[in-house]
């Protein structure tokens, strides 16, 4: 369904009509596939699917700017109970310098306060014209000299939403994907957060949840997967089961992250998932202590130390390995 938002006028003087496409929406469907034709690998397979399909209880908007009823811009989020993810910015090489992108991204700011949203996220280049843009509707770096930027509508949005309530293991949903973000966001914990998806620090998880989620509807990369889910909503933590190809015979990699107000639900986590009958190894790096003693409650073993085996933000950590006999 199409909703106008309202006019803006552009520096040349054009009125530019600006709208929003809430999908799954069969007449707008092919006018987003075209526009958004160039994105590649499983960005183009989300925006293939979500025009005409309902993908869990994700929520896909996109905004769009036009002139003489031709999309000229366009902005997409992915929310779901008020945290989302905004990308996809893009306007015709011809119709750039104008202000279109600005002038569509202050309707989509106010629609998302309007509807109750709380965070948002994105991924650009740090300090570019792109940045200072996302920079002038209230983004910052979630990391400074980062290009993962975060728009939290109060200040103590994190506080509020992390806060320590029961939590619950449930499998992967699409609906997961923003909130995933907001958890791999957090600053202050542990360094290495998932080997397989090669996570370290607070990273965004635009595109590596749809690899992920590509992966388990269409591969056999894991042998499980589970969250941790707080009982307000928020996705507290991740524990992913996959092959490690590179030993014979093969063995099996536990990435487990979680948030600390949530340790003492984790043992719950690493219950709900299902072990191949291998050995299973989980990489820890040197600072991750709560992890490596919910690890060792598990039933995991120390088995060694790689020394200085990686550096983040210029401090370099070992890695211990913890391992479990199938």
């Amino acid at each position: 369904m199409y909703e106008k938002l309202g006019n803006t006028v552009l520096k040349t003087g054009e009125q530019m009509e600006v709208g929003v496409i809430n999908v799954p929406d069969e007449p707008h469907a092919e006018e987003i596939k075209k526009f958004l034709g160039h994105k590649p690998g499983n960005f183009k397979w989300h925006i293939d699917r979500c025009v005409t399909e309902s993908l869990d209880a994700l929520e896909t908007r996109f905004y769009v700017g036009k002139i003489d009823g031709n999309v000229i811009t366009n902005i997409m989020t992915v929310e779901h109970e008020g945290i989302g993810i905004l990308g996809h910015v893009f306007t015709l090489p011809e119709q750039r310098r104008k202000g279109a992108c600005k002038g569509a991204m202050a309707y989509q700011m106010e629609d998302f306060r309007q509807r109750g949203g709380h965070a948002l996220y994105l991924g650009t280049g740090y300090n570019g014209h792109p940045y200072h843009i996302y920079h002038s509707f209230g983004f910052e770096s979630v990391i400074p000299e980062s290009g993962f930027m975060k728009y939290h509508v109060n200040t103590d949005f994190e506080v509020r939403y992390f806060s320590p309530v029961p939590a619950h293991p449930k499998s992967v949903e699409w609906h997961d994907w923003p909130k995933l973000t907001a958890l791999s966001g957090i600053v202050g914990w542990d360094a290495l957060r998932s080997l397989k998806w090669s996570v370290y620090g607070p990273t965004n998880l635009e595109s590596g949840f749809l690899s992920f989620k590509h992966a388990l509807e269409t591969e056999d990369a894991y042998d499980d997967a589970k969250l941790l889910i707080s009982s307000d909503g928020a996705i507290v933590g991740w524990a992913t089961v996959s092959r490690d190809a590179r030993w014979r015979p093969a063995t099996a990699v536990l990435d487990l992250f979680f948030h600390p107000n949530f340790t003492e639900s984790v043992p719950a986590l690493l219950s709900a998932l299902e072990f191949p009958e291998l050995k299973v190894q989980s990489y820890v790096d040197s600072g991750a202590e709560e992890k490596a003693a919910v690890l060792e409650a598990a039933g995991f073993a120390c088995e060694g130390r790689f020394k200085s085996q990686f550096t983040y933000s210029g401090q370099h950590y070992d890695v211990l390995v913890f391992g479990r006999e199938a």
